[in-house]
């Protein structure tokens, strides 16, 4: 009796002085105005990459947003802004500010001198010299129907101070002509991402195009179901052998028709389309129980240098593997970007093809042609990895996938490749298995643990009944 009372004052005792030190943990923080984000993917906070680009800023920017900062304060989602836009005004360069629209005329008519903007209560306005960009609330918080809400805020803000702070927009023409994949209806997010890092994403149309256009930074290619006509292919390896660079995405095709004229441009560049689809072998390469799913290893590359497998995977649903040539031109390099495992097949799809790839096979390559002009490639034998459906099913992975495209025309521009910004989401972890470790797992949490609890409880209880 005097033991178990010795116990239970112990533990008491203990109880008292975690509740205590809990409470005057938060008394002090809170006396301090200290904060701390503890979503999984701090959503709140700005981030490392972020950072980089605050504290090297030659130049004031302004942000303003458009509203009573103690009004808005009263709503979850306006508390959360003005939090996560006051982390912004701690660098030197950068102002923030609140001013409601209706009591304050003449900061709208200052913001809004191109009259252009438009800008309507809530909306954020990004300033530095003559340029400016507003960032809607629904530019910010993005939900699909079944979906957790995106919080996109630091994706939205940094890349408004870098587009008003850049000497020069990049401009990336989108090529949908002959996809049934259409950049406004299955590549939102995609552009999003571009648009909110400093780039003009544009449509088009090389039918209506002497020449692809002076200002074009990157040429991307959405997955085409049809071929290119002659006369669209001998501007696209114009442009390229100009020092132009380009993004091409290849879904597989069930159909006996071939992309010839497509071959022809990757044929100079000594890549080549395969007709098949990938089939993953290795569990720890693929979405657990979609073999078709893959996730391919990343190569080393330059786009790629920064990063590690461990932190950085790709997933691709429904690829086709690109051809490596015999390269026999000294300016040319051609790395794998990404890679199967030696488990996986290229099945014939397509193409009139009847022969098996086998692993290891590339679903993604870069072709750097380095002579009096430069011109770089990147080939993707997928196109479904970037559209919504795909960002929004396997979010927040998928993030990967956009991350990797930024790196991509970064890195075509010779420019850093480590302030790409792609949105966060409150999502939690979640881990997929497959196979003998997924049977595995489930035994011992269903089976195991309550057989050996079970089994303690009865030695204790038998034990203690002799006592």
């Amino acid at each position: 009796m005097k033991k178990n009372l010795k116990y239970s004052l112990v533990f008491t005792v203990m109880a008292i002085l975690v509740i205590g030190v809990t409470i005057l943990v938060n008394a002090f923080a809170a006396s301090l105005n200290i904060k701390w984000d503890v979503s999984q993917n701090k959503m709140y906070s700005i981030g490392e990459q972020t950072k980089v680009i605050l504290e090297g800023l030659k130049q004031e920017v302004d942000v303003v947003m458009l509203a009573d900062k103690d009004e808005i304060k009263t709503y979850e989602a306006g508390f959360i802004l003005v939090e996560f836009l006051e982390k912004y005004s701690k660098f030197d360069k950068v102002n923030v500010k609140f001013a409601d629209p209706d009591k304050n005329p003449d900061i709208v008519k200052d913001l809004n001198k191109s009259g252009t903007l438009n800008p309507q209560e809530n909306d954020i306005i990004v300033r530095s010299g003559d340029k400016v960009k507003k960032i809607t609330i629904y530019d910010i918080f993005q939900q699909d129907y079944y979906g957790p809400v995106m919080f996109m805020g630091e994706q939205a803000v940094t890349g408004a101070i870098k587009y008003v702070t850049s000497e020069t927009i990049p401009t990336v023409y989108f090529i949908d002509a002959h996809s049934t994949k259409k950049l406004e209806s299955n590549y939102n997010y995609l552009a999003k991402a571009l648009e909110s890092n400093g780039y003009d994403v544009k449509k088009l149309d090389l039918t209506r195009q002497e020449k692809v256009p002076e200002d074009t930074t990157v040429l991307f290619f959405a997955p085409p179901n049809q071929d290119l006509s002659a006369a669209e292919r001998d501007k696209v390896i114009d442009y390229l052998k100009g020092g132009g660079n380009a993004i091409f995405l290849f879904d597989p095709l069930n159909s006996d028709d071939r992309l010839d004229n497509f071959d022809r441009v990757l044929n100079e560049y000594c890549m080549a389309l395969n007709y098949d689809r990938v089939r993953e072998g290795n569990e720890m390469y693929y979405v657990a129980n979609r073999p078709y799913h893959i996730i391919p290893e990343l190569g080393e590359t330059d786009i790629t240098a920064q990063q590690t497998a461990e932190q950085f995977s790709v997933i691709m649903p429904d690829s086709r593997s690109i051809k490596r040539l015999i390269n026999d031109k000294d300016p040319l390099t051609i790395t794998p970007l990404l890679t199967t495992s030696s488990d996986a097949v290229g099945e014939p799809f397509g193409g009139g093809e009847t022969e098996e790839t086998r692993g290891p096979v590339d679903v993604a390559l870069v072709a750097e042609y380095s002579s009096a002009v430069n011109t770089k490639i990147v080939v993707f034998g997928n196109g479904s990895f970037l559209t919504d459906e795909v960002y929004q099913s396997y979010y927040p992975y998928s993030s990967s996938n956009l991350y990797l495209i930024g790196l991509t025309s970064d890195w075509m521009q010779d420019k850093s490749n480590d302030v790409f910004i792609v949105a966060k989401t409150s999502v939690t972890d979640t881990i997929n298995l497959s196979g003998f470790n997924a049977t595995l797992i489930i035994a011992i949490a269903v089976l195991a643990f309550p057989i050996i609890i079970t089994s303690m409880g009865i030695i204790i209880w038998l034990r203690r009944r002799h006592l």
